[in-house]
């Protein structure tokens, strides 16, 4: 699953490529979720049917987009375990929201399968690729 956050629709546009790569990649049953818009207890249900999430947040007020850090909470108040998890961050001047997720999942020792991708603001020149390998990364962990 990939819960995503955005405002202005660049981490949205970041969470859509990776859910086609890992389409072409072979890997089945993706579900993308705005986490602003979809009932948070669908979320949680989500989150216990899969084995990998991607979560893709903006920074907001330095810290977790509000609906993901609520999300995230809820997650760990469930003490949802045995999940590999993927990060994509996203802020103008100062990206820290992978860092705050990491943080507020830290009781749930889940295992990161990719590499975290940074955006600031609009995906910029050589970022696509990036979002790729993160792709790649993700569906080698699922497929293994």
């Amino acid at each position: 699953a990939i819960f995503c956050g955005s405002i202005y629709g660049h981490t949205e546009n970041a969470a859509e490529i990776v859910a086609n790569r890992l389409a072409e990649r072979g890997v089945r049953n993706i579900a993308l979720y705005d986490v602003a818009q979809t009932d948070l207890s669908q979320l949680v249900g989500e989150a216990f049917r899969c084995s990998h999430l991607v979560l893709a947040a903006p920074t907001y007020n330095a810290g977790v987009f509000v609906t993901m850090e609520n999300l995230l909470h809820d997650l760990t108040a469930h003490t949802l375990k045995n999940r590999r998890v993927a990060y994509i961050e996203n802020g103008s001047w100062a990206p820290t929201s992978a860092r705050g997720m990491q943080k507020l999942l830290e009781p749930l020792k889940w295992e990161q399968a990719a590499d975290t991708v940074t955006l600031r603001s609009a995906l910029r020149q050589g970022q696509q690729e990036e979002l790729e390998r993160m792709a790649m990364q993700l569906a080698d962990s699922v497929n293994a």
